[in-house]
């Protein structure tokens, strides 16, 4: 890879904006040969289509949804590809809601069989695909899932994907510099991913992917200005964590995902601009038997609650629930995850790091923390409050992701 320059924590004025390596082509497909390619995009960009059956370098594959019966639609004409990419249908526009289901080890769409999966939808016009009502731009994969259910998985440019994801991972009001900060970051997050395991969720588990509707102005001009710009260190493109509040600062990586790389991310960012935050501060009451059960403790009553010391203000690395004489222990991280399951937001513990002890009154937990997320990162809410003080995207990525290096593609 071609020497660029490494991201460090800049000095509480804002510093020169670091400069982006230009990578040749031959480093690039070394270092980033899953990237190497990206496609270029405009504001408003065209459908831009994969050869038949192959996912080129730079594309991502979205697992949108599985089931024994889903609902299709098409803007405009569109073909079915068989395995070999070979064109064995070709459909008109179709009203969304049509019916599409695996059955006898054969896709149906409103009764016909289009053939054995898997297939591919291809438009072959400007028309968009829509499952479930909601438009997608790129092409969509029909393949067999488990327990006889279909699965439709949304193939397209890694940016045309990006425009359906920072407007519900940032909203518009956190300014351009912001948004090319979280561009960068959940490209490189994206592209890691698929690195690793070959495919991305459409929510959480990856990041939220909200196809055409959710698609605004300003985030596609992040996206835009942004193209082809990722994360890297050692060669290699990164998982670019990130959260909404840090609230005061950030942990290194590896207290909350031990199979992060050394050398990026390993240090504490102190970070006061997410004050702004609604979540910055929080108090929370947890019934004890929700607490009980996340220690795998049921039945009795809860006793105390206690955090081990830590390096990092207020973030404990284990959390010890006692309850009856008897006692559990898990990571602070997982304590949070597993009472914060299938609750509201409102009832969530949101974060690891508290503001005090926490105080177990009338059989329930009481705690205050502040910031809402694992804390790996970048804070969202410190980068709209960084760049509101004048700060560039490329100075955001830099107090961040210490030790990371942005560099563009060619």
């Amino acid at each position: 890879m071609a020497p660029g320059h490494t991201l460090s924590c800049p000095p509480p004025a804002v510093p020169p904006a670091c400069l982006i390596a230009d990578v040749d082509a031959r480093s690039a497909l070394l270092a980033l040969a899953l990237v190497a390619a990206l496609p270029n995009c405009v504001e408003a960009p065209r459908q831009r289509l994969a050869p038949p059956g192959v996912r080129p370098l730079g594309w991502v594959d979205v697992r949108l949804a599985s089931g024994p019966r889903l609902e299709l639609g098409a803007d405009g004409p569109f073909d079915v590809l068989d395995r070999q990419g070979r064109v064995i249908h070709r459909h008109g526009a179709l009203p969304r809601g049509a019916s599409i289901e695996l059955s006898a080890g054969r896709v149906h769409l409103d009764g016909r069989s289009l053939g054995s999966p898997p297939l591919e939808l291809r438009p072959t016009s400007e028309g968009l695909l829509s499952l479930d009502g909601r438009p997608y731009r790129g092409l969509f994969r029909l393949e067999s899932a488990e327990g006889r259910a279909l699965r439709v998985v949304n193939r397209l440019p890694v940016d045309d994907y990006l425009r359906g994801v920072l407007p519900k991972e940032m909203p518009d009001r956190f300014g351009l510099e912001a948004l090319k900060a979280q561009a960068v970051a959940a490209r490189s997050y994206a592209l890691a991913e698929i690195g690793q395991r070959g495919w991305l969720h459409p929510d959480q588990r990856s990041q939220v992917y909200g196809g055409v509707e959710a698609e605004s102005l300003l985030s596609g001009m992040a996206v835009t200005r942004t193209s082809q710009e990722v994360l890297t260190h050692g060669g290699r493109v990164i998982t670019a964590w990130f959260h909404s509040t840090c609230g005061g600062g950030t942990v290194p990586a590896r207290t909350i995902f031990p199979a992060a790389p050394r050398g990026v991310m390993d240090r504490p960012v102190v970070c006061h601009d997410c004050e702004a935050s609604p979540v910055y501060a929080w108090e929370r009451r947890i019934p004890g038997s929700t607490v009980l059960r996340a220690a795998g403790l049921e039945g009795g009553t809860l006793q105390a609650v206690a955090g081990s010391p830590s390096r990092y203000p207020g973030r404990p690395d284990r959390v010890t629930v006692r309850a009856g004489g008897r006692s559990a222990s898990l990571s602070g991280d997982a304590f949070r995850s597993r009472v914060s399951a299938g609750r509201p937001m409102a009832q969530q513990l949101l974060s690891t790091r508290w503001a005090e002890v926490p105080s177990v009154q009338a059989g329930a937990l009481v705690l205050r923390g502040q910031g809402w997320g694992h804390g790996v990162g970048l804070c969202q809410f410190g980068a709209a409050g960084y760049a509101g003080r004048g700060a560039s995207y490329r100075a955001i990525l830099a107090r961040y992701y210490v030790g990371a290096e942005l560099v563009r593609l060619k």
